[in-house]
């Protein structure tokens, strides 16, 4: 029987309300295959149903990953950071190496997981933008959906951070901040500091 988990739960539904009334914010779990090599283009074309080397650089594409079948074995978020390098966003990087593995054949194309290099926190909600450019260094006002800005465009208290304008509630005015993992704590400090005020 369906149960309205957020009529009985206050702490769940006052950070719900928070995201669709304010702003919210989150340590998020996703995992990060970096993909690079002279032949990243091609490769990436051929793992993901949707075209990915014609992605420009500082743009994103949601899209699938599919097994010998046709059937989707993962959906994924894949961000072109430079001519030759992706990453890809995923939730099965254990499963996705060895499918690279086995079928990459002549491409040449290197990756790895590079996950525990990174924290990243959603910010999300209709002042996410502001609470965003309380903590930046430059603003981001006119950063487009499903781009993102990398590392050496903008820093929070010196701390280079990559951010990205989409997320998890799939609203247009949604943030993700990818930050180096040890200065995560410092990063989240703030945070929670900038959120407390709006």
């Amino acid at each position: 029987m369906y149960k309205n988990i957020y009529k009985y739960d206050e702490m769940k539904r006052s950070e719900h309300m928070a995201v669709r009334t304010t702003v919210g914010w989150y340590l998020w779990t996703h995992q990060l295959v970096e993909v690079t090599g002279a032949d990243v283009n091609a490769f990436m074309d051929r793992f993901f149903a949707n075209p990915i080397s014609n992605l420009a650089v500082g743009r994103e594409r949601y899209t699938t990953m599919l097994n010998d079948d046709g059937e989707i074995m993962d959906d994924v978020i894949v961000f072109r950071k430079a001519e030759d390098k992706y990453w890809i966003s995923t939730l099965f990087a254990k499963d996705m190496i060895p499918w690279f593995n086995a079928r990459k054949g002549e491409l040449q194309a290197e990756y790895q997981d590079v996950t525990a290099n990174y924290h990243m926190y959603a910010v999300q909600g209709p002042k996410a933008l502001e609470m965003m450019n309380a903590m930046l260094k430059n603003p981001i006002d006119d950063l487009r959906f499903y781009s993102f800005e990398d590392f050496d465009k903008n820093e929070i208290d010196g701390v280079p951070v990559m951010v990205n304008r989409a997320g998890f509630t799939g609203e247009k005015v949604g943030y993700e901040l990818y930050i180096p993992a040890e200065a995560a704590d410092a990063i989240e400090d703030r945070l929670r500091a900038e959120a407390e005020k709006l």
